[in-house]
């Protein structure tokens, strides 16, 4: 009983004092150019925050150019890519984000080709943004029961999109401080 105590005011703190950084859509696209290997780009469409914790928005947009921009937080979640690049710009009055890399084999990146007949990916539940929620694909999803987005084994191209979180009076955008530090 002594140990839980202080695990439960150590989780109460992580939870209150971290922000929490959220996105509405990401799109994905990927090519392979020789056997499995080829390039990608993912696309963060409206960065966010959520307002349920006790961080600032200072904070939430340090973590972003810290820990995403000019850290290794979006590559550590993909196994397998290199010749990163990363990017935030204003499109459509949102803040958006790429990155784009280059991999030596797409099954590192949770494809999967059966005989190749088929390629298969599960749409990922949950990632360093939150739920992702299947969109539209240039293949076919696999619908609730089965989150799964598949295309022809011939395929060399494959793009999907995903959404995540709608702006409500609980997000607010980053774009305004990411205006105000200079980066128009």
């Amino acid at each position: 009983m002594r140990l839980i105590i202080p695990l439960i005011f150590t989780f109460y703190l992580v939870i209150n004092f971290y922000g929490c950084l959220a996105v509405e859509t990401k799109e994905y696209s990927f090519k392979l150019k020789r056997g499995y290997s080829g390039e990608g780009s993912i696309k963060y469409i409206n960065i966010m925050r959520t307002l349920d914790t006790n961080v600032t928005i200072e904070d939430d947009y340090n973590e972003l150019m810290d820990s995403y921009l000019n850290g290794n937080k979006p590559e550590d979640e993909m196994t397998g890519v290199k010749n990163v690049s990363k990017r935030l710009y204003e499109e459509e009055n949102q803040l958006c984000g790429e990155i784009r890399f280059e991999f030596d084999d797409i099954r590192d990146l949770r494809f999967y080709n059966y005989n190749n007949l088929v390629w298969a990916y599960f749409i990922n539940s949950a990632s360093m943004f939150g739920a992702e929620n299947y969109f539209s694909s240039n293949g076919t999803f696999g619908e609730q029961n089965m989150p799964v987005i598949f295309w022809d084994g011939s395929q060399k191209e494959f793009k999907f999109k995903t959404t995540l979180t709608q702006p409500s009076e609980t997000t607010e955008s980053l774009l305004q401080i990411w205006r105000e530090r200079g980066n128009r």
